[in-house]
């Protein structure tokens, strides 16, 4: 039974962190990003990302030139992405986006709010040497810094929590008391693997014959 226990936990565990939501999704040559591929996707290389919303005018009128601009920036290797800011909340509240469409600049771990004209080219300068002379994101605010990020995962708890039951749930034919007995199993075995590491390590302590010469 206990096996069986353990079993489940590690399932609950890799299905909520592996098994993926959906594949990554394109229009074109512009990646579509969401809460649940933002920091997968995003945890290397250069991108831009447009947040916008469906209803915005002035997001529509964005949209010849971002796909273009997303052409243009393979030859950079910078990726160009949008999100939907209506239907990811959790990175609007990242970004602290306040007006539509906002556009940033990924890089390094740092964030460059862009805010100058809409053309290609003018979006293009700013991506390879104009954002050298702006002002990045303070570091806390910054969604792809480290405190960015744990931030993210804090937000993303509740939706990989959901994944690991969705998957116990549907793929395998786990129980719901199954999968409950499995969850409150993890802080058990956590907290049995640190005792016997305490245990090894501070009251385990070889015993050592002292030999005495005369």
């Amino acid at each position: 039974m206990l096996s069986q226990q353990l079993l489940l936990c590690a399932l609950l565990v890799s299905a909520a962190c592996l098994h993926p939501a959906h594949c990554l999704v394109k229009e074109g040559d512009v990646i579509i990003l969401s809460d649940d591929d933002f920091d997968r996707e995003t945890a290397s290389g250069i991108w831009m990302v447009d947040i916008y919303a469906p209803w915005c005018s002035h997001c529509q009128q964005l949209e010849p030139a971002w796909r273009a601009f997303a052409t243009e920036m393979k030859a950079h290797n910078v990726k160009v992405a949008k999100v939907d800011g209506m239907k990811n909340r959790v990175l609007m509240k990242r970004f602290g986006v306040t007006g539509f469409p906002s556009l940033y600049l990924l890089r390094n771990g740092q964030t460059w709010q862009y805010s100058g004209m809409r053309g290609v080219a003018d979006m293009k300068a700013f991506a390879l040497e104009g954002y050298k002379k702006a002002t990045p994101l303070p570091f806390h605010k910054a969604p792809n810094s480290i405190m960015g990020r744990a931030v993210g995962m804090l937000h993303s708890f509740p939706a990989l929590t959901k994944r690991g039951y969705d998957f116990l749930k549907e793929e395998k034919g786990f129980s719901d008391m199954s999968i409950i007995a499995g969850v409150l199993l993890i802080p058990l075995t956590i907290g049995a693997v640190f005792i016997c590491v305490l245990d090894a390590m501070y009251t385990r302590q070889p015993h050592f014959n002292h030999q005495h010469y005369e």
